[in-house]
């Protein structure tokens, strides 16, 4: 089996499986057997269920970066953020899914290693751990309540709540 498509239907496997029942009673062989791949499989792709998990965001996110070309910059944080909650509605399932499970926290490990790597100064990483920050808590809090407002308004919330000062370089 291709290891592309393996790692797909591991990946698949443990989603569905995530809608039926808690992520800690979810075992590896639970995984395989919906996946339809044997253990080693399973282990040639993944060490854990939190790595698919992981794995399964930065693909989203690797995809979404190169399907819209954004590039973070201060200085247009509105036009930003409004990109980006288009994104996180169009896959809000994931959200509700780990927010579910009690995993949402790996949606806020991704803003936070998409927008530090940016920073070059100890104060620059501050700022965009910040940024990351009320992002993720925007973003939980319209998780949980059933993203009734539209990009462009959590977008306008956003920035009366904040003010970022910077350079886009």
């Amino acid at each position: 089996m291709n290891k592309k498509y393996a790692k797909d239907y591991i990946i698949e496997a443990l989603l569905i499986l995530m809608k039926k029942q808690e992520f800690d009673t979810i075992t590896i062989t639970d995984i395989t057997k919906k996946a339809g791949v044997n253990r080693v499989t399973f282990y040639r792709n993944f060490s854990s269920k939190e790595e698919i998990i992981k794995v399964y965001l930065d693909d989203i996110t690797i995809k979404f970066i190169e399907d819209t070309k954004i590039v973070f910059d201060p200085n247009h944080l509105e036009q930003y953020i409004t990109t980006l909650f288009h994104h996180l509605l169009l896959t809000k399932n994931i959200g509700t899914t780990l927010y579910k499970a009690n995993l949402i926290h790996y949606i806020k490990e991704e803003f936070d290693k998409i927008l530090s790597n940016k920073a070059v100064t100890n104060e620059e990483k501050y700022s965009y751990y910040f940024l990351s920050g009320g992002l993720f808590n925007v973003y939980y809090y319209w998780i949980i309540h059933g993203c009734v407002e539209t990009p462009e308004e959590l977008a306008s919330l956003f920035i009366k709540f904040s003010y970022i000062k910077g350079s886009s370089e």
